[in-house]
């Protein structure tokens, strides 16, 4: 009988293997992993070389053996929450992307593309095409109907910032006529950003959703017990978690209000509250995407809060 259990459990350990599935912990979510040629694209197919690993919460570097691997056009894995940086390679193209998974099956894609074919396309002659887009929150979640400022850039090889905006709108769902070309379609919304690089064929008629991933925090901070009571206002500092090479805190968005709950997209943040010049506090955040998390920060006094720069 022994020897039985030792074989089903191999066999089912190399049959995992074979389909690339992992498996985990019961309270690991299902995450379906593929590649397309490009955002909103057709699905890549072929043999994938997946690897996923799991970035260590304090230290924020990615452990030194993956989570789950696989080949095939998909990556089927059971996840514990957290943060994972995933990588998919077929041949010499390879492409990698951190994702926050929750507690709920989720499917992740990723653009898997020829750098040598997607580079910067200048405008084309020919019939301008029709770009719709709109927004969602995330997964699940309806299109916004709330205006979004939507800002469309050239795309220029090297960055997503190097192009020059040639168009703007602020509305629910973008509507743009632009001619064949590479653009950069930028979002902003209640003080996040998000940008989606958009390859367009003359005379095409095109339809987006970009999906947020957003989640939201609710924050609250609590003074000393032998602080007295004190009319200055609270305010509140939402940074990238890790500073910039000068050392500076790079700002995502502030808020006024005494207990906010602030919508961010998914990752890892730093929230630090101040009373006045004497009292802060900090307390590092994780935003997993339709999800709430609730951070209550103890402030104190003395030096040490951190510096921070303007927001973009």
């Amino acid at each position: 009988m022994r020897s039985l259990i030792f074989s089903l459990a191999a066999f089912c350990a190399s049959l995992a293997v074979v389909l690339g599935v992992s498996f985990s912990t019961a309270h690991a979510a299902e995450v379906t992993l593929l590649a397309v040629e490009n955002a909103g694209g057709p699905e890549v197919k072929g043999a994938i070389a997946w690897s996923v690993v799991k970035v260590n919460k304090e230290t924020g570097k990615p452990e030194a053996k993956p989570t789950a691997t696989g080949n095939g056009p998909r990556l089927l894995a059971q996840l514990d929450p957290g943060q994972y940086l995933v990588t998919a390679k077929l041949g010499k193209i390879e492409s990698s992307q951190a994702i926050m998974v929750g507690k709920s099956a989720t499917t992740r894609s990723l653009v898997l593309a020829d750098p040598t074919k997607t580079a910067s396309r200048k405008p084309e002659a020919g019939p301008p095409a029709q770009l719709s887009i709109n927004m969602k929150l995330s997964k699940g979640k309806s299109p916004l109907k709330e205006p979004v400022l939507w800002e469309v850039y050239t795309y220029e090889k090297g960055g997503t910032d190097a192009g020059e905006k040639v168009a703007e709108q602020k509305a629910a769902t973008g509507m743009f006529s632009l001619p064949g070309g590479s653009y950069v379609v930028r979002a902003h919304y209640k003080g996040t950003k998000a940008d989606l690089v958009i390859p367009i064929e003359p005379g095409q008629s095109l339809k987006y959703t970009l999906n947020l991933y957003a989640g939201y925090v609710k924050l609250a901070a609590l003074k000393p017990k032998k602080q007295k009571t004190s009319a200055e206002a609270l305010s509140w500092q939402i940074l990238r978690q890790r500073p910039n090479a000068p050392g500076v805190y790079e700002l995502v968005t502030s808020s006024e209000k005494p207990n906010p709950t602030l919508m961010l997209r998914e990752g890892r943040y730093l929230a630090v509250a101040r009373l006045g010049n004497k009292l802060w506090g900090s307390e590092q955040i994780v935003i997993t995407a339709g999800e709430t998390a609730t951070k209550k920060i103890d402030l104190k006094e003395g030096v040490g809060a951190p510096e921070v720069a303007a927001a973009n």
